[in-house]
This record gives structure tokens, sequence and C-alpha cells, in this order.
């Protein structure tokens, strides 16, 4: 009876020890993707530094994510390091081919290496796998600046901020294409969006000083 005891209570500990072992696991996954949730949150409000260093910490974790690949590979294309970038990016395709966010990444690639071809098939094909990716028609906004096709990137930045209209730089880059159309009343606009949703932005003082000047 003793030994029936003495087994119950071990099996009893084992499983109230394995509880506590995934309840600690269960915290850190928790913690790791809050961290990862700021850090992506201080990229898209345009701060590059502060994001990495949340970004390169999860990684020392050996934290397997595909949001954490796609915006530190984004930090690295900012950061003028495009090969490392396309590593990261490469993983998201390799885990998931159907996510456009590879893609993405490796339009942006294309562009910092000035392959606009290439840039654009692969942007499209991340259209192509979702039509309702706003981060795709951004990028591929700016591709188009950059091709001189001034009203296709309007076009592409409209239908980024139709999709998520909390996309900071959707509005920043958009106020500069207005710019250039001549379009003083609609960059205003996009300008006072970008400083009240990235007022951290490297970008925000001086665009505050050009609306102050300007209204």
């Amino acid at each position: 009876m003793k030994k029936t005891n003495e087994a119950a209570y071990l099996r009893l500990f084992v499983f109230i020890l394995a509880i506590f072992f995934l309840g600690q696991m269960a915290v850190a996954q928790t913690s790791q993707l809050d961290r990862l949730k700021s850090g992506i949150a201080l990229f898209e409000g345009g701060q590059t530094d502060q994001a990495k260093a949340i970004f390169d910490k999860l990684i020392t974790e050996n934290y397997v994510n595909n949001d954490l690949y796609y915006y530190l590979g984004s930090v690295l294309i900012k950061k003028n390091n495009p090969e490392a970038a396309l590593t990261y990016f490469n993983k998201i395709v390799q885990s998931d081919p159907n996510s456009p966010y590879g893609y993405i990444g490796k339009g942006q690639y294309y562009i910092r290496k000035s392959n606009y071809a290439s840039a654009e098939t692969q942007l499209n094909l991340a259209i192509q796998k979702d039509p309702n990716c706003a981060e795709a028609y951004f990028h591929r906004g700016l591709l188009r600046g950059y091709q001189k096709k001034l009203d296709l990137a309007i076009a592409d930045l409209e239908k980024c901020l139709q999709l998520r209209g909390t996309h900071a730089y959707g509005h920043y880059q958009l106020a500069l294409a207005y710019n250039q159309k001549g379009r003083k009343d609609l960059m205003i606009v996009h300008f006072n969006n970008f400083v009240q949703l990235a007022p951290n932005a490297p970008e925000a003082a001086q665009v505050k000083s050009l609306l102050s000047k300007i209204g």
C-alpha cells in the first residue's frame, strides 16, 4: 500500500512539474511576442535603431517567427545591409511560400540593388499571394516612384492606405508624391496624418516645420 501511495505521489509531482515548465515556456513565448510587437511598432514609427535592438535580442534567443524575419530584414535594408536582409526574407519564403512578406522583402532587396524589373516581379507576386496586403502596395508604390511612374505610385500608396490607414510612411510617401503633382492640399493632409502617427520619426521635425510655415 505504501509503495502504491509513493508511486501516486511521484506521478502527481511529475505532472505538477510538467505543468510548471509548460507555464514557464508559455510566459516566455508571450514575452517574446510582446517584445516583437513593440519592436514592430517602433519600426513603423520610424525608430529603426530601437526596433533593431529588440529584433537582434529575439534572434539571439532563437525566436522563430516570420514577422521577426520580415521586420529585421526591413531594418537591415534601411541599414544598407541587403545581403543579410535577403537571408531573412528567404527564410519566410522557405517556411511559408504563400505569405506575401517574403516576396515583399525580396522586392525591397531588389529595389536596393536598383534591379527594378526583379523588384516588380517580387512585389506583383506578393500582391498575387494576398491582394489585401497593405505592405505590398506600399513598397510597390515606392518602386513606382523610383521608376518615375508617379500616377501609378500614387494609386498604390492610396491602395495601401485604403487597406491600412494607420500606415505612417504610406502617408509620408503619398504626401511627397502629391507635392510633386502640385497638390499642396493633399500633401498637407497626409503630412498631418504622418506626424500624428509617427511623432518620433526622424522626418517628423522637418515635416512639422514645413506644416507650420504653410499653415
